[in-house]
Parts: C-alpha cells; structure tokens; sequence
C-alpha cells in the first residue's frame, strides 16, 4: 500500500488555507448550523444513507487528467461546513498514481458573536473549496484505491469520505487497464481485495460518491451502462470494506477537465459484440446477452434480440452452421456448471430459431468450467480472479466458415 508522501506540499497547501482568514477561521463553535438531511440534497433519497454534519470529514479527490475537474457540491460544502463549526478535522487527499494527503485542517471557531463564527466558517469552507479546486496531480496515472485506503485509516469514526473521481483506476489493484475490469463482478472484486487484504479500513464511516463514472477529456465518455457498472464496482468494494453506509450524489456530466499535467492513460471501452463471417465470436455474459446469475434467464431479452440480429441476418438465406458453446466461471460444482452452461446455450440458441434460423443448424454444447475456451480463474491459493472469471462466462458463438 503507498504510504503518505508529499509533507511539504501538503504544508504549503494548508498554510494557503489558513491565510487570509487567520488560524482563528478555522476552528469550532456555531451549534446553530442546520444539519444537513439526505433528504435535503436533490442527488439523494431520504432514508437511506445520511453522513453526520458533526463528524470529521475527508475529501478524495481526483484532480487528474480524463476526471472532471473538482467541483464541490452543495451536500459536500454542507458537510464542511459542519465540520468546521464543530471543531472537526477536514482532510483532502489526492487521488493520482502515488496518493497523497495534501490537507489536513484541525478547525477553531472564536468569533464572538455568532454571526462572526458563521462567516469564518464560511470563509474557511470557501478556502478548503479553493484549495480542492485548484488541485492537481503530481505522479502520473490514477490509483483511487490506494487514495480510499489513505483516507479510511486517517479518518476518525463517525466521519464521512467523499470519493470525487471518475472512479476509472489505471494503477493498483483496480485498474480498468486491464480490459477486463468493466466485466467484472463487483461483489467477486470485492472478495478478491479482501482474500488479498486490500479493502480501505471503512468500518464505521459513511462514503459519498461524486461524479464517479463521468469523464473529461482526453477519457472517452462512458454511457449510462458502464457508469452503473463503475459505481456498483466502488459500491460493492466500500460495502465489503465494512462503510457504514455509501451513497451517490448525482452531478452533471460538465466534462470540464481538471487542471492536470501528470499523464494519464486512456481507459478503453468494451468494444460492441460484431459477429465475424465465420470463426468465433464470444458473447460476454456482462453484455447484452447475457444472464441473471446462476441462472438460464436473460437480463434482457429485447437487448439480446438486438445483438444477435446482425448474426441472424449473417445466417440468412446461407447454409452456415452455429454451434454456441457454454461457459462458466470455475465457481460450485462443475456437473452444475455444465448444466447452466448447457441451459444458457439453449436460451441464445432459442432467440436465433425465433428468429427465423432452422434450428438443425445450430447446435449446443455446455463446457462449464473446462474446455476449450476457458482460462484459468483460481490464483494459486485457490482464490477466484474476478476479471477472468468475468472472461470465462460468456457463450462462444462458432460460424462455420462454408457459405
């Protein structure tokens, strides 16, 4: 795990902070200060997952290339500012290849009067504001991971981290690099960090996720699906992570890039299912053919319809051969798996015949976890990679290649 670096920085950021509204800005009082309801933001449902305005807060932020550029909510300049009136810690991290705590603020309140104690904390929760906002990256790439790791363990109990990035990794043990990431479970993600003991120490804290999923250049934007993806893989990882609760607060999309210099490398998307003239073609279960878990029953059927459209259209009028060969992770016993993967084989086989293709010219076959296509999912202690696992499920579609 990357340990605290950039001593220096963070002092010359903090002293940035604390001039112009004197220490005195930024320490406690103003119990007046109206508490701050997930009721009461516009991106959040009430009743589900409340962060405490009395507690300490830490922002990790991802002032890097292909994020949007930091921008502080109202919910988290509510959060601030509650922390700072309670003489609560606020720190600010940075999320970039080597994370860094570049903040660190122990807030005192002394105004007289309260209408002076609520104008240094307003004064100090826009100097916190400005620092974050001109943030910057100072290694290359992005390791969001290893930022979340910093700020639980430096976080004190009770108290809230608002995870401010795209949330696409490109360094440390969540890296979307590595091509598979988006495929990947994220309960199985979740596992796998903690078999390998790389969960953040969320116990007891509440994590806000802002703007996770959005992009800005050069980071190709990602449609509604793999934001969802992005946001269940964090959502799963915090809950694992023991975090008393997470929740979403919804931004938009402004694609305003941060102020960044650091490279960063361009996170590839999945790219769409297009069937070859003959050879295989695999149909990942994570896509728009793909099903409910341990289960032979679509996600959704209209999608999967649409996707092998192209293939059905390829078949027709010609006297190609199909045969769809099952697959599944190395998970439960394998008999089981040979009959799921069998099953799945002949739910896609169902729609080609639906869909006009006689069926005597498409077999089935079921592999489960062994044959031809599968790869190895289990590390040497017997633990399950989630992005190969992801791989192995899928139904391989073999065209035969005479017309």
């Amino acid at each position: 795990m990357t340990s605290l670096r950039s001593r220096g920085d963070g002092a010359r950021l903090l002293r940035g902070v604390v001039a112009g509204a004197a220490v005195a800005a930024l320490l406690t009082a103003c119990e007046r200060e109206p508490a701050v309801s997930q009721g009461d933001s516009p991106g959040r449902q009430p009743g589900e997952c409340v962060a405490a305005t009395d507690k300490p807060v830490s922002l990790v932020v991802g002032a890097r290339m292909g994020s949007q550029r930091p921008n502080i909510t109202t919910e988290v300049k509510d959060l601030l500012s509650g922390a700072v009136a309670r003489q609560q810690g606020v720190q600010v991290f940075r999320v970039d290849g080597e994370p860094s705590r570049v903040v660190k603020v122990s807030p005192v309140i002394d105004g007289k009067s309260e209408p002076q104690r609520k104008q240094q904390v307003a004064t100090a929760v826009q100097q916190i504001t400005t620092a974050v906002t001109d943030l910057g990256a100072k290694k290359p790439e992005a390791d969001g991971l290893s930022a979340l790791s910093q700020a639980g363990k430096l976080t004190d109990d009770g108290g809230t981290v608002v995870f401010m990035d795209s949330g696409l990794s490109t360094a440390g043990a969540v890296s979307f690099l590595n091509g598979g990431m988006f495929d990947a479970d994220p309960v199985e993600v979740a596992n796998f960090l903690a078999a390998k003991q790389l969960l953040p120490a969320m116990q007891n804290k509440t994590v806000l996720l802002v703007g996770v999923g959005l992009t800005a250049e050069p980071q190709p934007a990602l449609d509604d699906n793999l934001q969802k993806r992005v946001t269940a893989l964090w959502e799963a990882i915090l809950a694992r992570a023991g975090a008393k609760c997470s929740a979403v607060v919804q931004v938009p999309s402004r694609r305003e890039a941060a102020k960044a210099d650091q490279p960063v490398s361009k996170v590839a998307l999945p790219a769409p299912v297009v069937f070859r003239s003959c050879g295989t073609t695999v149909l990942q279960d994570s896509g728009a053919v793909g099903f409910r878990p341990n289960k032979a029953e679509l996600r959704d059927e209209t999608a999967a319809q649409n996707t092998l459209q192209a293939l059905v259209s390829q078949l027709t009028g010609g006297s190609q051969r199909v045969t769809l060969v099952g697959n599944t992770a190395t998970h439960g016993p394998p008999q089981d798996s040979v009959t799921l993967s069998k099953q799945r084989a002949e739910t896609v086989k169902a729609l080609l015949v639906k869909a006009g293709i006689a069926a005597d010219r498409v077999g089935t076959v079921g592999d489960g976890q062994t044959g031809k296509y599968h790869k190895p999912d289990l590390g040497p202690d017997g633990t399950l990679d989630p992005v190969v696992a992801a791989q192995n499920r899928s139904v391989v579609v073999e065209l035969s290649c005479a017309g």
